[in-house]
């Protein structure tokens, strides 16, 4: 190492450990929101049918990288929007009906944004579905992702019914529950995606909602 070879290395050395001591103690917060490696390091900017009403370009750059390998570098159009489909949740499965794999986003009353990416369709059902994919997110300081994957523990992944629309669950508890008039949600801890809540407490009001899909490549 050149640091050694230097005369003056004994004065630069302690300067290094300082630094070093310094990243880790900037880095306490982080095991409050586990970031995780992405399974794609390339912050790749899918292109939209339309412009997001939540999402900005650095936040679906953050979303892209874990992403399941074969939507890589995959366009999205959305396919529900509250503001124009309004909050019934009958309209919600009819616009999700028969479509797999989407982004689910939403933005609270408090501007928290948060969300998941869910590996089966929305479909009112009496069981759970979904796969190990799916994950959930959330934001905060600038734009930063901090997602939680499924442990695989149980298979909670996804649940839907007439009255809400879920992820994870233990002991009657859902790390993201929405309500059926699509303006109230609930996120508490489970050991599905050992998630803490996704905007810092249990409930919520839903100001903004998005879910986009994945439009197919065209094989030539």
């Amino acid at each position: 190492c050149e640091v050694y070879k230097s005369k003056n290395y004994e004065k630069v050395l302690p300067n290094i450990i300082k630094a070093i001591d310094e990243k880790i103690t900037d880095n306490k917060n982080s095991e409050d929101y586990p970031y995780f490696n992405p399974k794609n390091p390339v912050k790749y900017l899918p292109r939209l049918d339309t412009q997001s009403e939540i999402l900005n370009n650095n936040q679906l750059k953050e979303i892209h990288c874990h992403l399941p390998y074969f939507h890589q570098y995959a366009s999205l159009y959305r396919i529900f929007s509250l503001s124009t489909d309004g909050s019934a949740l009958k309209s919600f499965y009819k616009k999700n009906e028969g479509i797999k794999n989407t982004i689910l986003v939403i933005k609270d009353d408090e501007g928290n944004i948060f969300g998941a990416y869910a590996s089966d369709a929305f479909y009112p059902s009496s069981t759970f579905c979904g796969t190990p994919d799916s994950f959930l997110f959330t934001f905060y300081k600038e734009d930063k992702i901090h997602v939680y994957k499924a442990t695989e523990i149980n298979d909670h992944y996804m649940y839907c019914d007439n009255e809400q629309v879920c992820f994870g669950n233990t002991d009657d508890y859902f790390s993201l529950s929405l309500k059926n008039n699509l303006l109230d949600g609930y996120s508490n801890t489970t050991t599905t995606y050992q998630n803490k809540s996704l905007n810092n407490k249990e409930k919520f009001v839903i100001v903004k909602l998005e879910v986009w899909a994945f439009k197919e490549k065209k094989i030539l």
